[in-house]
């Protein structure tokens, strides 16, 4: 999925209800605004789907300066944030933890990132 697809794909009326679960790996802080991703992914999980979400939170988006000549603004919100908005978008906590894991490493590699993920299921009420 590149840059953008989400919203244009998702935000279809088509799309609403239409899902037993949403997935996101490494993805909801590829948003320029991730309310809006919190928002479709309430509107397009039917009633008791689940939303499970791992990773973390160091929001960037990929083309950022190819969708305008000027550097467009970005919605940066704190864990706390991204979940009170997702109560807001009637999505209730399930289970939440913080993962330690790697991204795209190689396992024999001296060289290794590691992130402190957010890992959490959520249902829509």
């Amino acid at each position: 999925m590149c840059a953008g697809d989400f919203v244009e794909v998702y935000s279809h009326p088509n799309q609403t209800e239409a899902w037993d679960a949403v997935v996101t790996c490494f993805f909801i802080d590829t948003a320029h605004n991730i309310v809006e991703y919190i928002e479709i992914i309430s509107k397009i999980l039917k009633p008791g789907g689940v939303w499970i979400n791992l990773g973390p939170l160091l929001y960037h988006f990929a083309d950022a300066l190819s969708f305008s000549s000027q550097e467009e603004m970005s919605i940066e919100l704190s864990l706390e944030d991204v979940k009170k908005i997702a109560f807001q978008c009637g999505l209730k906590l399930q289970k939440e933890r913080t993962i330690e894991t790697t991204y795209t490493a190689n396992q024999r590699s001296m060289m290794q990132n590691r992130y402190f993920t957010a890992f959490w299921t959520m249902t829509k009420g």
